[in-house]
């Protein structure tokens, strides 16, 4: 249960962008390195997760970063690693949903992957109450001989307000946005399935700030916070 829950969290570290502003997100800043808390439903953390920027290129008239993810717990475990790109352009910023998949071993195990593709997408311009895109994806995977099938949709994403937002890396006027998340793992014939609801706090010209998840029957389930920037 906890490395599902996990899996959702690495799912929904999503981020937006306008096309003159791409430079002055986080996720556009070469070789940057951003730590983002792992909190529980109670609000106490209990992991980290890293990503770290490589180089940031024009492809087309969009900038495309790479980067890397690693999730490490509390006790300094590495819970997963992934890996993939982001892009900036005229239309906002496109986020390759399977690559926020955790990718590298997980408890001693090593994992095969194959995905569909899936964007979440952010327009260049965002106002309160508008509709943003739904996203979804699908991914299969073989570890240790054992085939498993994940399954992803956000729907119902809608800028629902404006708030500040303070961190230990700084403090954000935010838009607030909120989403239906819907999870399923498919495992020798069975379905087991997860459905949240989200809110993440996206700060033009940064990035999220904050996102939080809450179970079915309105429950905290869990939720990311930025805690440190290095440039």
């Amino acid at each position: 249960m906890l490395r599902f829950w996990i899996t959702s969290l690495f799912l929904c570290a999503a981020f937006g962008a306008s096309a003159q502003d791409c430079k002055s997100y986080y996720y556009m800043l070469s070789h940057s390195e951003v730590e983002m808390s792992i909190l529980d439903g109670n609000g106490e953390p209990v992991g980290k997760q890293l990503i770290k920027v490589g180089d940031v290129k024009n492809e087309g008239g969009e900038m495309v970063s790479s980067f890397t993810s690693t999730l490490t717990m509390k006790n300094g475990k590495t819970m997963g690693q992934g890996q993939g790109t982001f892009k900036c352009g005229g239309s906002g910023i496109s986020v390759d949903l399977k690559m926020m998949m955790p990718s590298g071993p997980m408890a001693g195990q090593q994992a095969s992957l194959k995905g569909s593709d899936g964007f979440l997408v952010y327009p260049s311009r965002l106002s309160v109450g508008q509709t943003l895109q739904d996203a979804s994806f699908t991914m299969d995977t073989e570890t240790n001989g054992m085939k498993m099938t994940m399954k992803y949709k956000v729907t119902g994403r809608t800028v629902a307000g404006k708030e500040k937002v303070t961190t230990d890396a700084g403090s954000w006027e935010c838009y607030r946005i909120t989403y239906t998340g819907n999870f399923t793992m498919i495992m020798m014939g069975n379905e087991i399935p997860m459905n949240f609801t989200g809110t993440e706090w996206f700060a033009p010209g940064f990035g999220v700030v904050k996102s939080e998840n809450t179970g079915k029957n309105g429950e905290k389930i869990g939720g990311m916070l930025i805690t440190k920037l290095t440039k």
